[in-house]
C-alpha cells in the first residue's frame, strides 16, 4: 500500500498538490479525504478542501468529470471510462514534471502492487519489456521518445492493464472510432495488444487498441514539413482553403502564406483530436478576444465554416479564439504592425462611450489599445505621442499639436467608418 509520507508544511505549490491529490484518485484501494490530503501535502483542513474543489472544477472543465464525496467523506471521480483515462493522460504527464519524486515513490509502486494482486503476470508491466513495446511503435511511427515520455508510457499501459483486467474498457462513438482507426498509429497500437493478448490470453476489444491509439495521437508533436498520412496532406490541403477564405473575406492577404498554413497545421492538428474527445482548454480568452477584437473572432468564425462541416465538428469558442489569435498575429506581422493606440474621451455618457468603443473594434481585424481621458484633461494635456486617433461624442476644440480628431455620433457614418480605417490600417 501507499505510504503517507508528509512533506514540511508549505513545501509544495498548488499546483504539486493539486497533481497529488489528483493522482491519489486515480489509485486503487486507496481512500482520500481532506485529512488524508492534508497530511500528504502539509496543509491545513482549510487548504485541503480548497484544493479538492479547484481540482474538482479544472477536471470538470477540461475533460467532463465530476468531484464526488462519498457518505463516508472520501473522495473518487465520476465519468466515463474514456474521460477518465484522457484525465489521467493529462496528469500523470504534469505530474512527472511537477513532482516526479512523489510518482515514483508513491504513484508507481501501489499501482504495481495492484497489478501483482490481480494476479497479472509480471512479464506484461516489467519497465523494460514496456519499453521495448513503446521502442517498437516509436519505430513503427519514426518518432522518438524522450526519457520522460518513456517512464509516462510506461506507467500509464500499467494503468491500462490494470482498467482492462477489472473490464473497465473506454467507449468509442462512431466518429471517434473512425477517426482514430484511419490514423497511421492504430497500427502500432495493434502490436501492444497483440503482445498483451498473446501473453496472458487478455481478450483483444477493439476499444482497448483504438484507446492505445488516440494515447500515442495525443503525444505526438504535428510536423508540417515531414508528416505525410493521408489524414495530414488533407489537413494541410483544407487549411490552405480556409487561408483564402479568410483573406477573401477580410479583405487582407498574407506574403507567406506557408508559414501561416504551417503554423495552423501544428495547432489545428491537435485541435481537431479535443474537439472530437471533448477536452476543453482555457475559458478565459474567447470571451477577452470577443470583447477586444469581435471583428476578427467573427471574420475567423465564418471562415472555418467549410472547415468543421467537412471534419464533422464545431469548434467551441475557446478553439476559435486561439485560431483568431494566430490570424491575428500574422496579419500585424505582415504589415509590420504594432498594436494601434486610440484615445477617447470621456465626459459624462458612460453608455455612450462604451458604445462608441465597441464600434472601433468592430471596425477593424487589427488590435486596436483604447485608452480613456477626460475632455477636459485632453485640453489640458493633449494626447501621448503613441495615439494614432482622438476620437469623443463631446464637442472640444484641437490642441495646437495632436493626432486626427473625430466628434463621433452614433451611428458612426460610412464616411466616417472608412476614415476611421484609414487612420487604424494604413
Amino acid at each position: 500500500m501507499m505510504t503517507l509520507l508528509s512533506p514540511p508544511p508549505s513545501v509544495l505549490s498548488s499546483p504539486q498538490r493539486r497533481c497529488h491529490l489528483l493522482l491519489m484518485l486515480y489509485l486503487p484501494g486507496l481512500t482520500v479525504t481532506p485529512e488524508i490530503l492534508g497530511r500528504i501535502n502539509g496543509v491545513d483542513s482549510h487548504k485541503a478542501l480548497q484544493d479538492i474543489a479547484d481540482t474538482g472544477d479544472e477536471i470538470q472543465r477540461y475533460h467532463r468529470l465530476a468531484m464526488i464525496t462519498e457518505p463516508d467523506g472520501s473522495y473518487r471521480i465520476e465519468g466515463t471510462a474514456l474521460d477518465r483515462r484522457l484525465c489521467l493522460l493529462h496528469w500523470l504527464r504534469r505530474g512527472l514534471r511537477l513532482c516526479p519524486h512523489f510518482v515514483q515513490q508513491h504513484f508507481a509502486p501501489t499501482l504495481k502492487e495492484q497489478l501483482r494482486r490481480q494476479g497479472i503476470a509480471k512479464a506484461l508491466y516489467d519497465e523494460t519489456n514496456l519499453q521495448a513495446l513503446v521502442s517498437l511503435c516509436a519505430r513503427r511511427l519514426q518518432r522518438q521518445f524522450d526519457s520522460r515520455d518513456m517512464q509516462f508510457l510506461s506507467l500509464y499501459l500499467q494503468y491500462c492493464l490494470h482498467q482492462h483486467q477489472l473490464g473497465v474498457t473506454p467507449e468509442f462513438n462512431d466518429r471517434q472510432r473512425e477517426w482514430t482507426r484511419a490514423r497511421p498509429e492504430f497500427l502500432a497500437a495493434q502490436d501492444i495488444a497483440r503482445h498483451w493478448t498473446r501473453r496472458v490470453r487478455l481478450p483483444a476489444h477493439e476499444d482497448e487498441q483504438l484507446f492505445l491509439a488516440l494515447l500515442f495521437q495525443m503525444l505526438r508533436m504535428p510536423d508540417p514539413i515531414r508528416d505525410d498520412h493521408e489524414q495530414d496532406v488533407r489537413l494541410r490541403t483544407s487549411i490552405s482553403r480556409t487561408i483564402g477564405r479568410f483573406r477573401d473575406l477580410a479583405g487582407m492577404s498574407f506574403s507567406d502564406e506557408q508559414g501561416l498554413s504551417d503554423q495552423l497545421y501544428i495547432h489545428l492538428a491537435q485541435a481537431l483530436d479535443r474537439s472530437l474527445f471533448a477536452i476543453g482548454i482555457d475559458n478565459s480568452l474567447p470571451e477577452e478576444i470577443t470583447r477586444l477584437y469581435p471583428k476578427l473572432m467573427r471574420t475567423t468564425r465564418e471562415a472555418f465554416s467549410q472547415f468543421e462541416t467537412d471534419y464533422g465538428v464545431r469548434f467551441s469558442d475557446e478553439e476559435m479564439g486561439l485560431v483568431a489569435v494566430i490570424f491575428g498575429a500574422w496579419l500585424m506581422q505582415e504589415n509590420d504592425l504594432q498594436e494601434k493606440q486610440v484615445l477617447l474621451l470621456t465626459g459624462n455618457n458612460l453608455e455612450l462611450e462604451q458604445q462608441i468603443e465597441q464600434q472601433l473594434r468592430e471596425l477593424t481585424l487589427l488590435p486596436l489599445n483604447i485608452k480613456h481621458l477626460t475632455v477636459h484633461g485632453f485640453q489640458k494635456e493633449g494626447a501621448p505621442k503613441e495615439v494614432v486617433l482622438v476620437i469623443t461624442p463631446y464637442s472640444t476644440s484641437l490642441p495646437l499639436y495632436s493626432p486626427p480628431l473625430l466628434h463621433a455620433t452614433l451611428p458612426l457614418g460610412e464616411h466616417m467608418q472608412q476614415r476611421i480605417r484609414e487612420i487604424l490600417e494604413g
